[in-house]
């Protein structure tokens, strides 16, 4: 009889452990998705080869564009500004080019592109600002395009496939029967000076939803091409801090997602000719805004 009890009370003792174990497991916190949620990937987001703090002035940057081995362009939220930035161990900002009057008047530049001698640099309301010979004498002309503060116009690039500018909306898509989570890109015809009607690519929240196989929202707040592969990548921030990439012709390869303690706000990205990236985060927290370079992969 005494053995029957000490079998019970030990059965007790180990159903009452399964329990806090299976209860403790619940809570868990799940771990961040930091890598990609579908292959193929070309570059490991959780290991950067490089970080540069930048200085206070830069604090909003909203996006860069290379220039060489030991440069990039870049802008901030809150003036007509290019800053030129040296990519020593300790970043410098070599020269500023400041394009516009902000007296008076709220800017919000939101991205960079660089074409030979010419800067191109995109206003939150659709407007994007040709500066010609940016490194010297320039000339600014404003083009309109349409788009304007309800689609929040954020990511602009060059693509040399089209030889145009492509500009990512961060909110309305303006195309109509599309649903409110559809995000578009534009092509600028640097010919015509104009935007074309059509849409170069949209993103479809549910696709991206499907790739990863959990809840999420995009918001678009840089684009760029692959200067090997041609393939588009986007990131997004707000709600969900992550980057898709597409085929040149459209197609979703693959969506990874950023860790937040490395990526608090992600607003630029840019390529080197080898494939390099370099990726901007606004400061946030008091933490100074960053920039990462990652190795292409492949």
């Amino acid at each position: 009889m005494k053995a029957i009890f000490l079998s019970f009370l030990l059965s007790l003792v180990l159903f009452s452990c399964k329990s806090q174990s299976k209860k403790k497991n619940k809570k868990d916190p799940e771990p961040t998705p930091a890598v990609a949620v579908n292959a193929p990937v070309d570059y490991d987001l959780l290991h950067p080869l490089k970080k540069w703090t930048l200085p206070k002035e830069l604090f909003e940057i909203s996006g860069q564009s290379w220039i060489d081995e030991n440069h990039l362009l870049a802008v901030e939220d809150f003036h007509p500004t290019l800053y030129l930035l040296r990519l020593d161990d300790n970043l410098q900002v070599e020269k500023t080019i400041t394009f516009g009057d902000s007296s008076g008047k709220k800017f919000d530049l939101e991205d960079v592109a660089v074409i030979g001698p010419d800067a191109y640099a995109l206003w939150s309301q659709g407007k994007v600002y040709k500066i010609a010979n940016w490194n010297g004498k320039i000339a600014v002309t404003k083009y309109k395009t349409g788009l304007d503060k309800a689609n929040n116009t954020e990511g602009l690039c060059f693509d040399p496939v089209g030889g145009n500018l492509l500009v990512a909306c961060k909110n309305e898509s303006d195309i109509a029967d599309e649903k409110k989570s559809t995000r578009s890109i534009f092509e600028f015809d640097l010919k015509g000076d104009s935007l074309k009607t059509e849409p170069f690519l949209l993103i479809h929240t549910d696709e991206l939803m499907k790739m990863s196989s959990e809840k999420l929202l995009f918001f678009p707040s840089a684009i760029a091409i692959h200067p090997i592969t041609h393939d588009i990548y986007v990131l997004s921030t707000r709600d969900t801090k992550c980057m898709a990439r597409y085929k040149h012709s459209g197609e979703l390869i693959s969506l990874q997602f950023f860790d937040k303690d490395l990526f608090p706000q992600p607003e630029g990205i840019c390529f080197a000719p080898d494939g390099t990236m370099y990726v901007s985060s606004e400061g946030k927290h008091g933490e100074q805004a960053v920039i990462y370079s990652f190795k292409h992969l492949k």
